[in-house]
């Protein structure tokens, strides 16, 4: 099912040499507003460390940046507003100021010794900050007055292999922040990579520590292995450690639960199977991730053996949103993905009125509905089969789109004060009969006119 890493992949892109990085990165530190800093905190031990020096090495360069320093908080704030340099105390707990200087972020972090996240022992060094970091590729530092890269765990080696490994001992980095044995998925099978046997062995005998990580941090952390190359092989990893249930409990049904002949796949497979096709966009991912998670609750069996899973998508749309309630998605993410979860069974070869049904139920989700089912097709669907169907939508959509572009197109042509005047007693009773007016036009544009309409607004106060 899966494909495996490809070029272009974490572990298989070349890395750019030492010394180019260095130059790269002697020049990035040399411009403002970064010298601003440099020059408030001098005299100072200051190195350009995290994702900005690893990211270096594929020529990639974040926006934000983080310098450790032997200086403390306190001193580091000092200096900063000697110089005009504005603050913020985001991290302060964990020894770390925020500068801002003309929209940009430098994060100032002291030097620390390994410790927990919930603890704070300011180190000497920059070899004893390092060693407590997470993984060796995130312990390479750029000393900004010598001009050179420091590596003394091996870093770029393991980068340039693929290879995720803890810095040094194993448990005791994963122990210090249980959030490491998620980003040890994130940076590991869904970047390509592959994680060393003592590291893998370490989360999963830690795997329940987890559950003792804020939800804000698990969501953050999950957007980032659903957004990474290969979110599919993420997914399996959280499985394979245990991870699941302190995460994305919903899918542990699905693992290994049967689906009918219209599948080859069970729905855990399924759900990996779709993610792997769906863009990279993160609603779409989450969607993949939640879409048939009501499969194994709604399962019934006729009598000649045929499996059925009726109204699964709106099973499905319900636990996903008791999970994103539980993540703390926020309120547009969260009816985002829940419109597609819920309209995923929706057919594509709908015909002119279903395509103006969809328009009306989707709104703006319709271009990322229209993704997820190419995402979806049936893997017993052959793609020409699929791209015919998927072409007459796409026909029938662009004639609507051009309908509903032409003066004449509008609202309904008759009112709620319209059936009032026709003798209804104020109530629920006009709004199902404007509904159902709605759906008339909906089935045939051509009926929206107010003669016709009122025609049949008066059958149904009859009834």
């Amino acid at each position: 099912m899966e494909r495996s890493p490809t070029p272009g992949s974490c572990s298989s892109t070349p890395l750019r040499s030492r010394a180019s990085v260095e130059a790269s990165l002697r020049l990035l530190t040399s411009r403002e507003p970064l010298q601003r800093i440099v020059r408030a905190l001098t005299p100072a031990q200051l190195f350009l460390v995290g994702g900005t020096v690893r990211d270096a090495f594929f020529d990639r360069h974040e926006t934000d940046l983080d310098l450790a320093t032997d200086l403390d908080t306190e001193t580091v704030r000092q200096r900063c507003h000697t110089c005009g340099i504005h603050t913020v105390d985001t991290g302060i707990q964990h020894g770390t100021i925020l500068a801002v200087i003309s929209g940009q972020h430098v994060e100032l972090t002291t030097f620390r010794t390994p410790s927990t996240r919930a603890q704070h022992h300011s180190a000497s060094d920059i070899t004893t900050d390092l060693s407590g970091r997470d993984f060796t590729f995130n312990a390479i530092a750029y000393d900004l007055a010598n001009h050179r890269i420091l590596d003394p765990f091996d870093g770029i080696t393991d980068l340039s292999q693929g290879i995720v490994r803890a810095v040094a001992d194993s448990e005791a980095r994963l122990r210090e922040d249980p959030l490491r044995i998620l980003r040890m998925v994130r940076f590991g099978s869904a970047q390509g990579r592959t994680v060393d046997a003592a590291t893998l062995a370490a989360a999963q005998a830690l795997v329940s520590s987890v559950g003792s990580i804020s939800i804000e941090r698990i969501k953050h952390e999950l957007d980032q292995i659903l957004m990474s190359p290969f979110p599919h092989l993420g997914m399996r990893s959280l499985l394979e450690i245990g991870a699941l249930p302190y995460t994305i409990p919903e899918l542990l049904p699905a693992v290994g639960f049967e689906q009918n002949r219209f599948h080859i796949h069970d729905v855990f497979e399924h759900t990996l199977w779709v993610l792997e096709r769906t863009p990279r966009d993160l609603i779409l991912r989450w969607a993949a991730v939640f879409h048939d998670i009501g499969k194994p609750h709604t399962l019934s069996v006729d009598g000649a053996g045929n499996r059925h899973f009726y109204q699964h998508e709106v099973v499905s749309d319900e636990q996903s949103r008791a999970r994103m309630r539980a993540l703390r998605f926020s309120r547009d993410d969260t009816e985002s993905v829940s419109l597609l979860v819920r309209h995923h069974m929706r057919p594509l070869d709908c015909g002119a009125a279903g395509v103006r049904r969809l328009i009306r139920d989707l709104g703006e989700e319709l271009p990322r509905w229209r993704l997820f089912k190419a995402a979806d097709a049936p893997p017993t669907v052959s793609p020409a089969e699929f791209d015919v169907v998927a072409h007459g939508f796409d026909r029938l959509l662009e004639a609507e789109a051009a309908r509903r572009a032409t003066p004449s197109y509008g609202k309904l042509a008759v009112s709620g004060a319209d059936i009032l005047d026709l003798g209804a007693q104020p109530g629920p009773l006009i709004g199902r009969i404007l509904k159902e007016l709605e759906e008339l036009v909906v089935e045939n544009p051509g009926r929206n006119h107010r003669e016709e309409l009122l025609e049949e607004a008066k059958k149904r106060l009859v009834k």
